[in-house]
């Protein structure tokens, strides 16, 4: 059976080969196949992902720890307009005293310049249960909008940041910054999300895509590449199937940043040796495993920093505007 390219619509020599689920370890298993012509990874059909989001799935943890540490302090938002624009003095102060603050303020917010404030009007599609806006919102933004398919209702915190339970098609325009965090990846329709979430936006407007990039990481380890995560990612995209992506969406890529870690091999390394991702004798669930040394550790996060800067790194974050 020949598959064809939902990117470039090629059906020519792509390869079809198994991949397993290793995040839970279910170990089910799902054809993918590798587009010949754009590099598109992709699943050949499918499934029913409910089984695989359940309720203890990583975005629907919706503990706070910034809003545990900070909630009672002015500190937080003067750190936060030190991190968005970088000239308050007496934030650079909480940062330089408390460096794990900056963890909690996405690095993709404040590395490339936005025209955004924190009176500016943001959806994070894919937001699980909102961890990420309540930390934004600790750090001074006013108008936070979340969306996840898998939530079981519509949540209302008392902080006013407004998670619903629906699709980008069911929200009115515009919002100043659309950020899809790893959450792109699960849409069986990207080029009809994408074009959605260019109607939610006005002309100035940006959209940030932070997503697996099929490179290094996919040609070193394959089906145990750690960011297939089958079933749940169904598109794992080139940097240049992602591109012509957006041009179909009458979308421009600004700007793009590799950000990958030392999970992409960690994380693979453990599914070489059959070792689930939430498994007690993983590095994610348990920091004192012994499964790598702490040399293997830094100098895969070395490794990691060297593919970013030749932007060959596993994950990237695009910068996107409208045409």
């Amino acid at each position: 059976m020949a598959f064809v390219c939902i990117i470039c619509e090629n059906a020519g020599n792509n390869r079809v080969f198994t991949a397993r689920e290793m995040m839970f370890g279910t170990r089910d298993t799902f054809d993918y196949f590798e587009c010949s012509h754009c590099g598109t990874v992709q699943i050949c059909q499918i499934p029913n992902l409910a089984p695989y989001y359940p309720d203890d799935y990583l975005s629907f943890d919706s503990k706070v720890e910034i809003a545990e540490s900070f909630s009672r302090r002015f500190a937080a938002k003067f750190a936060g307009r030190y991190l968005l624009k970088g000239k308050d003095l007496i934030g650079k102060l909480v940062v330089d005293k408390k460096p794990w603050v900056k963890d909690h303020f996405p690095a993709s917010m404040r590395e490339y310049p936005m025209e955004i404030d924190f009176n500016s009007r943001i959806l994070d599609f894919g937001s699980g249960t909102g961890k990420l806006l309540q930390s934004l919102h600790y750090f001074g933004f006013k108008d936070l909008t979340g969306a996840d398919a898998f939530i079981e209702r519509d949540i209302f915190y008392p902080t006013g940041v407004k998670i619903y339970k629906r699709g980008l098609g069911e929200f009115e325009p515009a919002f100043d910054l659309i950020m899809l965090h790893h959450s792109f990846e699960h849409l069986p329709n990207p080029l009809e999300s994408l074009r959605q979430a260019r109607r939610l936006m006005h002309k100035d407007s940006y959209c940030l895509i932070r997503i697996p990039v099929a490179s290094y990481a996919w040609q070193k380890y394959g089906v145990n590449w750690v960011q297939m995560d089958p079933p749940r990612h169904l598109f794992l995209y080139t940097e240049n199937s992602f591109r012509l992506l957006a041009q179909n969406a009458d979308m421009t890529i600004e700007h793009v940043t590799y950000d990958s870690g030392a999970f992409q091999f960690w994380g693979s390394e453990l599914y070489v040796r059959d070792i689930p991702l939430l498994d007690e004798r993983s590095y994610w669930t348990n920091h004192k495993a012994a499964t790598f040394s702490p040399e293997q550790m830094t100098g895969w996060q070395k490794q990691a920093d060297e593919l970013n800067a030749q932007g060959k790194g596993d994950m990237a974050c695009f910068y996107l505007r409208r045409a």
